[in-house]
């Protein structure tokens, strides 16, 4: 850690600027607007403001001041203060063993049935065609799509044999899993293939030596200008190229994350096993996949009703015996 900054904001600043420096700027400036306004709250209840002394007490006051905030957004500003005091060798939110428990409604962060209907169904370029695809109906983060090879799309004449290798999270270059087919992957991955090649014929048209960077599915290039790179895992090259073009025609938001949270969402309420769901999204156990897909208060009172009604039935034969 670098010589100890004296201000409140400076300390911020610095806490910012080491922890989060392979952050997205989005993300670690959200990060620095929740650490202002909690110094802000601490400075106008003359309460401690410098991160080495925060105390137990001071910690209190603002589970307090945020008791009218759901739960998820209370255990999100505690999370960040937790890292933030954790900077400055604070240990105090640790030691306090917060439990403010869940939120009776997960954040619906999924996109509606009507919503995911005209997603589908509106009339898309071949790169909107195949990203949507590949995160909506395939369950792939944004990262996952970007490090996509053509070498990974492996087709078949027996379509349920047809599978694609995903480069998923982990150490070193990541896990792998497959993921097969979807209906509509196999007419799409080729239609996209196409528009590919096409690419490169004009990319080499232009430069004879060029070569499609390490034989990626995908890569950022130029309409107006026979150049062509990859795209950022981090970053909002890919967003902008696809994802905020076809949300401005449709008129509502949704971003990648949306995408993918929609699949796991949709799958569930479709019947498939929460445990297959999770060997799709490359998840490593069930909780998260339930964090993901949303299962809520509702499904859960659905699935007593159902017991109670297997409960009748059984008790109806019992008595019939």
């Amino acid at each position: 850690m670098p010589c100890k900054p004296y201000s409140p904001t400076q300390c911020v600043d610095d806490h910012i600027r080491i922890t989060y420096k392979k952050s997205k700027r989005e993300t670690y400036e959200k990060y620095r607007a929740v650490l202002y306004n909690i110094n802000s709250i601490l400075r106008e209840n003359g309460l401690e403001m410098n991160p080495r002394h925060i105390t137990e007490d001071d910690i209190g006051f603002l589970l307090e001041y945020w008791e009218g905030k759901a739960i998820s957004t209370r255990n999100w500003y505690l999370h960040i203060m937790n890292r933030y005091l954790q900077y400055y060798k604070n240990d105090v939110i640790e030691k306090m063993e917060i439990e403010l428990g869940y939120d009776r409604r997960p954040h619906a962060d999924w996109l509606s049935e009507e919503d995911c209907t005209a997603l589908m169904e509106c009339e898309k370029t071949p790169l909107e065609d195949l990203v949507i695809h590949l995160e909506l109906c395939m369950g792939l983060r944004v990262s996952e799509v970007v490090r996509l090879r053509v070498k990974d799309i492996h087709f078949d004449e027996d379509i349920t044999r047809a599978y694609i290798s995903v480069r998923g999270k982990g150490r070193g270059e990541g896990k792998w899993r497959s993921i097969p087919f979807h209906p509509e992957s196999e007419r799409i991955f080729k239609k996209w293939l196409e528009v590919r090649s096409e690419m490169i014929q004009r990319c080499r048209d232009a430069d004879r030596s060029w070569v499609a960077p390490d034989n990626l599915l995908i890569w950022c290039h130029y309409v107006n200008c026979p150049v062509a790179g990859p795209y950022t895992e981090r970053g909002h090259s890919l967003d902008r190229a696809v994802i905020h073009k076809v949300r401005e025609r449709l008129g509502f938001h949704f971003g990648n994350h949306t995408l993918r949270r929609t699949f796991g969402h949709n799958l569930y309420h479709a019947g498939v096993p929460i445990e297959t769901i999770s060997k799709l999204y490359g998840h490593e156990d069930i909780v998260t996949t339930m964090h993901y897909i949303g299962v809520d208060l509702d499904d859960m009172s659905g699935a007593l009703q159902n017991l109670y009604r297997h409960q009748i039935s059984m008790s109806q034969q019992y008595r019939k015996r």
